[in-house]
């Protein structure tokens, strides 16, 4: 199940070349990807329990985005190991290109023993488990 968020870029998150620094676009992409895991329930009734460890991000920039545009964020699921997962996410512009797109692999961590767990059901029912060529953590 795709998630989207929309954030409306501020001035507050633009540098000197007068468009979106990239640490803010990654911000972006991590509020999204929380709200993700906040719709399918992974913080539900327990939010002190888990949390997530991003492992990997690979996101490519292609066009820049500038104060006062409301971007729209997707958030999709792509694949699952035992322990760790990958979701893709795009930002788009208002006219509709795609300004940054990539994956992020995390993994879940149970707070109270600080150790990695098996992605919680939650989270697994809406993800795609990877095929046998695929790397698994």
């Amino acid at each position: 199940m795709d998630g989207t968020t929309l954030i409306t870029v501020t001035e507050a998150h633009c540098d000197e070349l007068g468009h979106l620094n990239h640490v803010e676009a990654v911000r972006y992409l991590e509020r999204a990807r929380g709200r993700w895991y906040r719709d399918r329930g992974l913080y539900e009734g327990d939010g002190e329990r888990f949390g997530t460890v991003v492992v990997n991000i690979d996101y490519h920039y292609r066009a820049e985005c500038f104060l006062g545009e409301t971007l729209r964020i997707t958030t999709r699921p792509v694949s699952m190991g035992t322990k760790s997962f990958t979701l893709a996410h795009e930002i788009i512009k208002p006219d509709g290109r795609i300004a940054i797109d990539g994956r992020c692999t995390s993994v879940i961590m149970d707070l109270a023993g600080r150790t990695i767990v098996p992605v919680p059901e939650c989270l697994s029912a809406h993800l795609p488990t990877r095929g046998r060529g695929g790397r698994r953590r």
